[in-house]
């Protein structure tokens, strides 16, 4: 396949790890507790985001996809309950299919999942994948409050207990998948040596402390979410950027970026990329000059892009 457009660097190799589940006061993390079919509503009363990236064709394809089932769940994870939506391969029968685990970005509302992920979803599903996705607890009825990458991270890890559940998912291919903030939370689970095969990060925020200079008022409100931000400042900051610890991603990873994202500079990725590619360790990074914030205008081409990096890695 042809993929004009954007820049490239990319090198090519990895080990696993066993993954190990939680179980808290009888109840299994990642046990799905609720299950509703995804309601996508009309194309007319989308987000103004949405009407402007995703056609009416491609929404409508979502809503009625004969290969696709679409849920929104709710599930355990450290006795809570947490949303989140499961996307897979309609009548799997005797099936299993790789795993895509997604991180949203934002904090609260901002950044949640909403229609046009559950588009991108059902893509990349028909492309053979289950996709899971949480909106971290306390968010669009869920249970808890979430820390931005302090104990809601344990609502990604259970994700993958989720995933062990389910008869139709292959959990010796589990892939994830994470957009700005979800970058940070995509490399944080790294750094935790979730036992995945490969990342692909979209926007990703790789150095919070820099984001805080650049957009300071989204930064403390954000803040307010960390735990021990107050005590901690700077230092919290850095514990969740990657850009400071490089050496702990362990799974091979694609990076995609685009020159008009307002949240995080490309430059950013890029620097990362120049840090990361002194460890020899397998990544691409591809730039794409005029593309915004999840890099939606070059969507179709990202979503190939994401199923052949994960697909490539494949056991």
């Amino acid at each position: 396949m042809n993929f004009p457009k954007c820049c490239v660097v990319s090198l090519l190799a990895l080990s696993m790890a066993a993954p190990v589940f939680c179980q808290q006061g009888g109840l299994i993390d990642g046990t799905i507790v609720d299950e509703k079919p995804c309601v996508l509503g009309p194309y007319e009363q989308q987000s103004g985001f949405t009407k402007r990236f995703y056609s009416k064709e491609d929404f409508e394809h979502a809503k009625v996809s004969p290969l696709t089932e679409c849920s929104r769940i709710e599930y355990r994870s450290n006795n809570l309950r947490v949303v989140g939506y499961l996307v897979r391969p309609r009548d799997p029968g005797s099936g299993r299919f790789p795993v895509i685990i997604f991180n949203r970005g934002g904090f609260l509302d901002r950044g949640k999942i909403e229609s046009f992920n559950l588009v991108d979803f059902t893509r990349l599903s028909e492309a053979g994948f289950v996709v899971l996705a949480s909106q971290y607890r306390g968010n669009d009825g869920g249970q808890g409050q979430e820390e931005l990458g302090g104990a809601d991270l344990d609502d990604v890890s259970n994700l993958l207990a989720t995933a062990r559940s389910l008869s139709y998912a292959d959990t010796t291919n589990i892939f994830m998948y994470g957009v700005s903030r979800g970058g940070m939370m995509t490399f944080l689970e790294m750094k935790r040596n979730a036992p995945i095969r490969a990342a692909a990060v979209v926007g990703a925020v790789y150095d919070l402390a820099a984001f805080r200079t650049r957009a300071p008022g989204v930064l403390a409100e954000a803040a307010k979410l960390i735990r021990d931000y107050p005590q901690k400042g700077t230092a919290v900051l850095q514990e969740r950027s990657v850009m400071n610890w490089p050496e702990e991603v362990n799974a091979p990873l694609l990076m995609l970026h685009g020159t008009d994202d307002e949240e995080v500079p490309a430059t950013e990725a890029l620097a990362f990329a120049t840090k990361f590619s002194t460890l020899n360790k397998p990544y691409e990074i591809f730039v794409y000059a005029g593309d915004v914030y999840e890099v939606a205008a070059n969507r179709k081409e990202r979503d190939a892009r994401i199923n052949e990096w994960f697909k490539h890695y494949l056991r």
